[in-house]
C-alpha cells in the first residue's frame, strides 16, 4: 500500500492550492476565524514536524512506538504522519484514560518514547514519575502556527518509506477500557487501503452508501477527536478522497453554541458529531434553523433521542453510523424512509449477520462474517486469523421492515444505573459466588438510583430465613462493597433471594443468563425498588432504655457502614469515617422503621453513636437530657482549643514593602472556585510563581480537566506547582520536608479556598480543616516573609444576625457590616457557617497575638455559574437543585425570601485576587480585614422567572406558585419519597435548608459592600445577574 506520506508529497504537487483543513484561529478578544490550510502548507508542516522527531528522538527502529497527547487540533494528523515518516508506529492514548490505563498501554506497547502539547505536560509527567521502568522520554511538540511557518527540509528530514504492506501495523489506537483497562489495538495498513476503495463497495441497484455521502460530501465539521477511530475516519478522509474538515478551536470546550458559530461561518455541507452534541444543539432556539442549511447530520457512538431525531429530520437528513476500534465502521445504506433514521441497513458486502440472543429472541448480536472477497471487511486487516467477528452489539428488528436493525445496547454485563454511574457486576458477584452457600449472584441496578444484588442460595439452602441467610454471606459482601466505588454499594435492604422455583436462568454452558434472569424477576425487582427500603433492618425501639436505643443506633449505623464501621466506636463521627448523604438518608430510615424519630437533619446534627442516641431519645421520650451544651460554647471550645498563641517576647516586626512580584499558595485549586481563581492568578503580571495545595494526588490531571471544562487555556508549568498535601497535617502533609521548607521561605500570599461544603454537617465534622487555619497561622508564623492570609470565608458565617442584633427600631431592613466581629452568635445555625466563624476566630487570635501580620477575611456570598466563561454550575447545589425539582414537579416558585446578590464564579474570581493584592498592600490592620463578596446589585427572583418558564415551555409547562406553597409541596412528598423521586427532585434532601430559608425571610438582610468595592475593580464593575446569565446556565444544566 502507498504510504500516506507519499500520497502527501503528491497532493502538494499536484494539487498545492487545495484546502486540506479549516482550522480555527482564535484572537486575543476570543473571537474565532478560520483559516485554510492547503496541501502545500500540509507538506511544509509535515517536513517540520518529521524533522523535530528526527532532532529530538531520533529515527525509529522497526515496530518501535511513540506516542502522542495533545489538544485536538491539526498537530494530531501531522504527529500521525510524521511519526510513520520518522520509521515509528504512532500510538494515540486518550486524554480521558486513567493514569493507569495509559501506563498499561506504555507498559504493554513497549513505548518509552511521548510527544505532547503543552496543555497536557502534568498528565505526561504523572506517568512519568509514576512508571520509572518506562524510562520515558517526553518532548513536547511545537505549536500550530510554527509548524506551518515556511521549513525548508535538509539532508536529516526523513522521507519516510514509500509503501507498507498490508499487514504492517500503521497506528495503534485502543479499547475504550469501560471494563477494565483499555488494550491496544493495531490497526493495519489493509484498513488505510480498504478506506481508499469504501466509496466504490458495491450496492444493490437503486441504493446508496452511507458512506459515499460522508466521505464524499464538500466539507464536514468534524467534533470527533483524532486519538478516536471516529476522528480517525476524517483524516484518511482528507487525503484519500481530498475532501476538506473544519476543526472547533481546541482550547474552547466543545459547546452546542460553538458548533452553530462553527456552521454559521465556514459553511460546511455536513456535520459528524457525538448524539450528546447535537441533542444540546436541538435545545437551541437557532439549533434547527442552523443545522437545515446542512446537507445531512451525522452521528455515531451511542444513540440519538428519538424526539430530538425526529426534529433534525424534518428540516435535514439524519444519518447514523456505527462501529468500533477493532472493525472500523461497519458499511451501511441509506434508508430509503427518512423516519426510519434510527435503524441500520447492513450492506451485503459487510458479511454481517444478525445472530439471536439465547437471553432474549427479540435481539440479535451483529457477527462479521469472512467472506471469500474480504475487500470491504475492515476488522480481517486488523484480526488476519479470525474467520468471524462477534461485536457484542446487540439489535432490534423493525417491527414491519425486515433487514432493518436498531442498536439495542451491549451484550457487555455493564449495569448503568439512572444517575448514569456505570458499574461493572462481574467482580462483585463473583466474591459472593465464593460463599458455599450461593449458587448464584446477580448484581441489578439498572435504570435504577442504586445497586442490588440478587441471590440464588445453594440448594441446602433454599427457603431459609432471610435475615439469618444474609447474616451468614454479608462479610462477603461488605468485602465486595469495599472494593466498589460509593455510588456501587449495596445496601442490605437491596439484597434479595430468589424463589425456589424460579431459579437463575441459565445457558446451555451453564453460565447465568443474565437479562433472562433480570425478566424472569421483573415484577420482584421493580417491588424491591418501590418499598421502604428499610423493613426490618432494626429491631424495634418501643419500649427500649437508652442502653437499648443506643445498641438499636449503633447496629443500624453498622448496618450502613458496612466495612468502615470496624473504625467505628460511640464517639467516631460516621462522615469521618465516609459516610456520605446517601447513607445519612438510608440510617434515618432505618431508625424510623424501628420506631424512633429521625431525619436526615438528625443524622446531620448528631453524627456519633452516643449524639444520636441522645437525639432520638429525647425525641422518643420527650424529656431533654442534662449538660447539652451551647452551639456557642462548642465554637468557644474549639477556637480556645486551636488558638493557643504564646506571648510573643518582642512585638511583631513590621510588615516589609510588598514584593515586586508575588508568590501564592493556594490552598484548594481543583474545584469550581479555585480554577477560577488559579486562572486569574495566572493571567496576573502582579503574580510570579503559584503554588496548588491540593490533597488529591492526581490534582494535575483535575486541574487540567478543570480548565478544559471551563475553557481557560493552558495552564504554564513554569509557573504553576503543584503539591499533594493536607493543612490538617504537619508540615501540610507534605511529602518531602523540604518541599515545606521551601514553601515557607517564598511564599508572600495564602489564599484558604480548600473547605467541604455540606449545609447539613455539624461544626465538629469540620475539625480538620479548622485545624488547617492554625496550622497556616503557624506557617506565616515561621516564615522570614510572613505571608498575608487571605480566608475564603463565607457570608453563612453572618446569617444570624437579624435573629441577635436586629431591632424593631431598625425598621425592616438589616446591613450586614464589612467589619470582622467575633460574636459566636452570629453564624448561622448550621456547622458550615460556625466552622467559616470559628476559623476566622483563630487566624484572628494569631493575628492579635502577633504570629501573624495581616488576615483578609472574604465573606463570599452565593456563587452562580459563570457568566463569561464556560464551566458548569454545580448541579448539586441548592439553586440548581430547586430548577431540577421544579421541571419535575412542574411548579416553580413565583419569588424566593432571599435576595438575587448572587455572584457569578469567574468575577468572584477576579475580586478574590483583586482584594488578596489591594489587602496585602494595606495590610497594617490589628484586626482582620473583612470583605462581603456579594453582589451590589440585587434583583428581585420575579424578574427571572418569566425566562424560566420560557426556557423550558417547548416540553413542559412550569406554574409559578408562592415560595410557601412550593415548600410544601416538598414537605408532602418526602416522607415516603422513594430514591426515584429524591434523584428527579434533589430539593428533597435540602428540605431543611428550603425550610430554614423561608423561616429566615423575616427581615430584609443587606450586605454593605462598599469597602469590597473600593478595594476590587471587579466588584466595582459588577452588574446584576441578567436573564441571559441564567437562559446559559440552564443550557448547561441540561435539565
Amino acid at each position: 500500500m502507498l504510504s500516506p506520506t507519499v500520497l502527501v508529497d503528491r497532493l502538494a504537487a499536484e494539487k498545492p492550492n487545495n484546502v486540506w483543513m479549516k482550522s480555527p484561529i482564535t484572537s486575543a478578544q476570543g473571537e474565532t476565524h478560520w483559516e485554510d490550510i492547503t496541501y502545500s502548507q500540509l507538506k511544509n508542516a509535515l517536513d517540520a514536524m518529521s524533522d523535530f522527531i528526527i532532532q529530538h528522538l531520533g529515527p525509529g527502529s522497526p515496530d518501535e512506538v511513540v506516542a502522542y497527547m495533545g489538544v485536538n487540533d491539526v498537530r494530531y494528523p501531522l504527529v500521525i504522519l510524521a511519526a510513520l515518516k520518522a520509521g515509528y508506529k504512532p500510538l494515540l492514548p486518550s486524554p480521558r484514560n486513567s493514569k493507569e490505563g495509559n501506563l498499561a498501554l506504555l507498559k504493554t506497547t513497549k513505548c518509552s518514547k511521548f510527544l505532547f502539547s503543552a496543555e497536557f505536560l502534568p498528565q505526561i509527567a504523572t506517568l512519568s514519575v509514576s512508571m520509572p521502568s518506562l524510562k520515558l522520554e517526553p518532548v513536547q511538540v511545537p505549536a500550530v502556527d510554527e509548524l506551518l511557518k515556511p521549513f525548508t527540509p535538509t539532508s536529516a528530514t526523513p522521507k519516510g518509506p514509500a509503501s507498507f504492506s498490508d499487514h504492517e501495523t500503521l497506528m495503534i489506537l485502543h479499547t475504550s477500557g469501560t471494563t477494565g483497562l483499555p488494550k491496544p489495538i493495531h490497526i493495519k495498513a489493509g484498513v488505510f487501503a480498504t478506506f481508499e476503495t469504501i466509496t466504490s463497495i458495491p450496492t444493490p441497484p437503486g441504493r446508496t452508501s452511507t458512506h459515499c455521502s460522508l466521505f464524499l460530501t464538500r466539507l464536514v465539521l468534524s467534533v470527533a477527536p483524532f486519538f478516536h477511530i471516529f476522528g480517525i475516519n476524517f483524516l484518511l478522509r482528507s487525503l484519500y478522497y481530498q475532501k476538506p474538515v473544519v476543526l472547533l478551536p481546541a482550547h474552547k470546550p466543545p459547546t452546542a453554541e460553538l458548533i452553530l458559530e462553527c456552521i454559521v461561518k465556514t459553511n460546511p455541507s455536513a456535520l459528524a458529531s457525538a448524539p450528546s452534541m447535537i441533542e444540546d444543539i436541538c435545545r437551541l432556539p437557532s439549533g434547527l434553523s442552523v443545522l437545515s442549511t446542512l446537507d445531512f447530520v451525522f452521528y455515531g457512538g451511542a444513540p440519538l433521542a428519538e424526539a430530538c431525531g425526529n426534529q433534525i429530520s424534518n428540516v435535514t437528513s439524519v444519518y447514523n453510523g456505527i462501529g468500533s476500534t477493532e472493525a472500523f465502521f461497519f458499511p451501511t445504506l441509506l434508508l430509503n424512509d427518512p423516519k426510519d433514521w434510527q435503524y441500520f441497513e447492513w450492506n451485503p458486502e459487510s458479511g454481517l449477520v444478525m445472530e439471536p440472543t439465547e437471553e432474549n429472541p427479540r435481539l440479535a448480536e451483529a457477527v462479521i462474517k469472512r467472506r471469500p472477497d474480504e475487500k470491504y471487511q475492515f476488522v480481517f486487516w486488523n484480526f488476519s486469523e479470525l474467520q468471524e467477528w462477534w461485536t457484542h452489539d446487540l439489535f432490534e428488528e423493525h417491527p414491519t421492515k425486515k433487514g432493518l436493525w436498531k442498536f439495542a445496547g451491549r451484550l457487555d454485563d455493564i449495569i448503568v444505573l439512572s444517575n448514569g454511574e456505570k458499574v461493572n457486576p462481574v467482580a462483585f458477584e463473583k466474591i459472593v459466588d465464593g460463599h458455599p452457600w450461593v449458587q448464584g449472584a446477580l448484581m441489578l441496578g439498572v435504570g435504577h438510583f442504586q445497586a442490588g444484588l440478587l441471590i440464588e442460595p445453594s440448594s441446602d439452602h433454599q427457603g431459609d430465613n432471610r435475615e439469618e441467610f444474609i447474616d451468614k454471606i454479608w462479610p462477603l459482601i461488605e468485602e465486595a462493597n469495599a472494593e466498589y466505588p460509593a455510588y456501587a454499594r449495596v445496601w442490605r435492604s437491596t439484597v434479595m433471594l430468589t424463589k425456589p422455583e424460579k431459579p437463575f436462568k441459565r445457558a446451555s454452558k451453564g453460565s447465568t443468563m443474565r437479562q433472562a434472569t433480570y425478566k424472569l424477576y421483573e415484577d420482584e425487582i421493580e417491588k424491591l425498588y418501590k418499598e421502604q427500603e428499610v423493613v426490618d433492618e432494626a429491631p424495634s425501639a418501643a419500649g427500649q432504655s437508652i442502653a437499648g436505643v443506643q445498641e438499636v443506633v449503633r447496629k443500624a449505623i453498622r448496618s450502613v457502614l458496612g466495612s468502615r464501621a470496624a473504625k467505628l466506636t460511640d464517639d467516631a463521627n460516621i462522615f469521618q469515617l465516609g459516610a456520605d448523604s446517601l447513607q445519612a438518608l438510608q440510617l434515618s430510615r432505618i431508625l424510623t422503621s424501628s420506631g424512633l424519630k429521625c431525619n436526615a437533619k438528625t443524622v446531620y446534627d448528631n453524627p456519633t453513636v452516643s449524639q444520636l442516641t441522645k437525639a432520638v431519645s429525647v425525641s422518643e421520650t420527650s424529656q431533654q437530657p442534662e449538660n447539652i451544651i451551647s452551639r456557642e460554647e462548642r465554637m468557644s471550645a474549639m477556637i480556645y482549643r486551636y488558638s493557643r498563641f504564646p506571648k510573643l517576647a518582642s512585638p511583631p516586626s513590621p510588615p516589609k514593602s510588598p514584593p515586586a512580584a508575588f508568590n501564592v499558595l493556594l490552598i484548594g485549586s481543583t474545584g469550581s472556585l479555585g480554577s477560577y481563581v488559579l486562572k486569574e492568578l495566572i493571567d496576573t503580571p502582579e503574580i510570579s510563581q503559584i503554588f496548588c495545595l491540593n490533597r488529591s494526588s492526581n490534582a494535575p490531571e483535575r486541574q487540567q480537566k478543570s480548565f478544559e471544562d471551563r475553557g481557560l487555556g493552558p495552564i504554564p508549568s513554569s509557573q504553576v506547582h503543584f503539591f499533594t498535601g493536607e493543612t490538617s497535617a504537619p508540615n501540610f502533609g507534605l511529602e518531602f520536608p523540604h518541599d515545606f521548607a521551601s514553601l515557607q521561605q517564598q511564599t508572600d500570599i495564602i489564599i484558604i479556598n480548600a473547605w467541604p461544603v455540606n449545609f447539613n454537617s455539624p461544626l465538629e465534622s469540620f475539625e480538620p480543616v479548622i485545624a488547617g487555619a492554625k496550622r497556616c497561622a503557624d506557617f506565616s508564623s515561621g516564615s522570614a516573609r510572613k505571608p498575608h492570609i487571605v480566608f475564603i470565608s463565607s457570608i453563612a458565617s453572618t446569617l444570624n444576625w437579624p435573629a441577635v442584633r436586629h431591632t424593631p427600631e431598625d425598621g425592616n431592613e438589616i446591613i450586614i457590616g464589612e467589619d470582622w466581629d467575633p460574636d459566636n452568635s452570629l453564624p448561622a445555625k448550621q456547622g458550615y457557617g460556625e466552622s467559616k466563624h470559628v476559623a476566622a476566630s483563630i487566624l484572628s487570635n494569631a493575628l492579635n497575638a502577633g504570629h501573624i501580620n495581616s488576615v483578609a477575611i472574604l465573606r463570599v456570598g452565593q456563587l452562580a455559574g459563570a457568566a463569561e466563561k464556560s464551566g458548569v454550575w454545580n448541579r448539586q447545589e441548592w439553586l440548581p437543585s430547586l430548577l431540577k425539582t421544579s421541571t419535575t414537579l412542574l411548579k416553580l416558585p413565583s419569588s424566593l425570601p432571599s435576595p438575587i446578590d448572587w455572584v457569578p464564579t469567574d468575577l468572584a474570581a477576579r475580586a478574590v485576587v483583586d482584594l488578596s493584592l489591594s489587602s496585602h498592600h494595606s495590610s497594617t490592620s490589628a484586626v482582620p480585614q473583612t470583605f462581603n463578596l456579594v453582589n451590589p446589585h440585587i434583583v428581585p427572583w420575579s424578574l427571572l422567572v418569566p425566562g424560566i418558564q420560557e426556557f423550558y415551555a417547548p416540553t413542559r409547562k412550569i406554574e409559578a406558585i408562592p415560595y410557601a406553597d412550593w415548600v410544601d409541596e416538598l414537605k408532602g412528598i418526602s416522607p415516603t419519597a422513594t430514591d426515584e423521586q429524591i434523584e428527579q427532585m434533589p430539593a428533597l434532601k435540602l428540605l431543611d435548608f428550603f425550610e430554614g430559608l423561608n423561616a429566615a425571610a423575616t427581615a430584609e438582610v443587606r450586605f454593605a459592600t462598599a469597602h469590597a468595592v473600593a478595594k476590587s475593580k471587579a466588584m466595582a464593575g459588577l452588574g446584576g445577574i441578567t436573564g441571559r446569565m441564567m437562559r446559559k446556565w440552564m443550557e448547561e444544566w441540561k435539565f
